[in-house]
């Protein structure tokens, strides 16, 4: 279709002194320069570790629609409301809204549309795309986010899927490991019954080598997804760590947050720089304890997420930087921790000790925080483990997670979970096309550039702050890179040239004389100016 006037309204659309309408006047073969949609990566779905599509499910929070924003959401991240809460929100950092006035509330958006999925699962639980159950079974080894992910997908499919489980509550570090300021522990059992309701299986208690060895998983099921995590806590090296008070930080977070009994320490020491340390150093000041943090390294070197290592300060944890263990001091339990300070700014040069700089400080915990692994010997052998792909060195075992990235995000294990879903179901050849782009994502094109901020019009888009309403925070998106239908092309164009009523920018090229006025007031950048005359027929959708 093409514009057009009502006789009655020709008049308004003369071209200089002569008589033609607008309409009848193709200026066309005017221009030298075309504009031509070319959609472009938003900086938020780059900076995502799940890649979701961000700007898309934003602008449907902003029309009201929350089902069709979990709808797109879910193929990416079926958590919205864990992520919502516990993601360090990579993506508001790389918000180019900041260059204009304050980043979209990414995170916020997230968890709500989580919540509301919460509310809505009671009248209509999710099951599979095709409403079949397929005679196919899968193990999934380890209930943290990354095997809860995948389980969902591969159930989402039709697929009959159990999931072993060490620990007596599923979660992994969610429920164990993240305190439960940062992930109320009613959203985390929320999403556990959702997957029950699906009909995903839990085996609890149930440890890889010392229950259960793979080789029976594989006589038993079609394939196997291993996401057993790194959580085995790598030592201090120092004289006195084995002394009574002494706990890994993973060790005292299970012990608080599973109600096991807890070492009740006054005054604690917390070694290491990360979020493991900060989360054990929050959660012992929170019962009560005095908390010292010591780092080998600076402020800004620091792994752990800046946000957490402030708000640590403002509870009363103390930080002690560029300072490093050199023994535990006590006859049979803690009772002084011997540092030495160093000299080390980056975490690209080495820890240098400085001579004759020892100190010591009294306690009586030190929790320890300097790094995690995985536990391969637990998967016996033939198993290749490679952090790129699920894929592993026997057929129909798969893995993901921090089983092969090491310690990583929440999002980051969530979208491992979900690529090892898709390749299973590939090795399995279930599910059709059509399934697979329900279920599913596209994988993000590296190859299309990150979208840049440009200037938008004041008065369409007036400076504002985060709100509180979704619907209004949603509405400040400028869906960077992404034609979202905002018509401000069709408002003005001088020409007539952009089709009216479509859901995305579409031009009329017989009429575009190429003023790249549209360019210049797209607030989401995907129309740029091309040299040409470009195709005439063509309406560049």
């Amino acid at each position: 279709m093409r514009p057009l006037c009502r006789e009655e309204e020709t008049a308004l659309f003369r071209i200089g002194s002569g008589s033609m309408p607008a309409i009848m006047n193709k200026t066309g073969d005017w221009r030298f320069a075309t504009p031509v949609k070319r959609e472009k990566t938003s900086p938020c779905r780059a900076a995502c570790p799940l890649h979701n599509n961000i700007a898309h499910w934003v602008g449907q929070v902003k029309n009201g629609d929350m089902a069709a924003a979990w709808e797109i959401l879910s193929r990416s991240n079926p958590f919205p409301a864990i992520t919502g809460y516990v993601c360090y929100n990579f993506c508001q950092e790389k918000c180019n809204r900041p260059e204009y006035d304050e980043a979209v509330a990414i995170g916020e958006l997230e968890k709500q549309v989580g919540l509301w999925r919460h509310k809505q699962s009671a009248l209509s639980p999710a099951g599979p795309v095709t409403g079949m159950e397929l005679p196919v079974r899968v193990a999934v080894v380890g209930a943290g986010p990354a095997g809860l992910a995948c389980a969902y997908y591969l159930r989402m499919l039709g697929v009959q899927v159990v999931v072993l489980e060490r620990e007596r509550v599923a979660g992994g570090l969610l429920a164990w490991g993240i305190p439960e300021y940062r992930l109320p522990r009613d959203v985390l059992a929320q999403e556990i019954q959702l997957l029950l309701n699906m009909g995903v299986n839990f085996r609890f208690g149930v440890e890889l080598s010392r229950d259960i060895t793979l080789s029976v998983l594989e006589e038993d099921y079609d394939a196997v997804f291993l996401a057993t995590g790194a959580a085995e806590e790598k030592e201090l090296g120092v004289a006195g760590e084995k002394l009574s008070g002494v706990y890994g930080a993973l060790q005292y977070l299970r012990t608080v947050h599973l109600g096991d009994t807890v070492p009740e320490g006054k005054n604690v020491v917390v070694v290491g720089g990360g979020n493991a340390a900060i989360d054990a150093a929050c959660t012992a000041r929170r019962r009560g304890a005095e908390v010292v943090v010591v780092y080998r390294r600076s402020r800004e070197a620091m792994p752990a997420h800046p946000e957490e290592v402030r708000a640590a300060e403002e509870a009363g944890v103390q930080l002690l930087f560029q300072v490093a263990p050199q023994a535990v001091l006590g006859e049979n339990s803690v009772e002084q921790f011997q540092l030495v300070r160093t000299e080390a700014e980056s975490r690209e040069r080495p820890v240098r000790i400085i001579p004759n700089s020892g100190f010591t400080l009294d306690c009586d915990t030190v929790l320890v925080a300097v790094g995690q692994k995985p536990q391969y010997e637990a998967l016996g052998s033939g198993i290749v483990i490679n952090s790129a792909s699920p894929v592993t060195g026997k057929t129909g075992v798969f893995a993901g997670g921090d089983l092969a990235t090491g310690p990583a995000t929440v999002a980051a294990a969530i979208a491992a979970g979900r690529e090892g879903a898709r390749s299973i179901a590939g090795y399995l050849e279930i599910g059709s096309q059509s399934d697979t782009e329900a279920v599913f994502a596209d994988a993000l094109d590296w190859s299309a550039p990150v979208s840049e901020f440009r200037p938008v019009n004041p008065f369409l888009y007036p400076r504002s702050k985060q709100s509180a309403n979704p619907q209004e925070e949603a509405g400040r998106c400028l869906s960077c890179g992404q034609c979202n239908g905002c018509s401000v092309c069709w408002l003005f164009c001088p020409d007539m040239a952009v089709l009216e009523g479509e859901a995305d920018c579409r031009l009329e090229l017989e009429y575009c004389k190429g003023c790249g006025i549209c360019v210049r007031e797209c607030p989401a950048g995907v129309l740029e100016m091309e040299v040409g005359l470009g195709d005439k027929e063509d309406h560049h959708g």
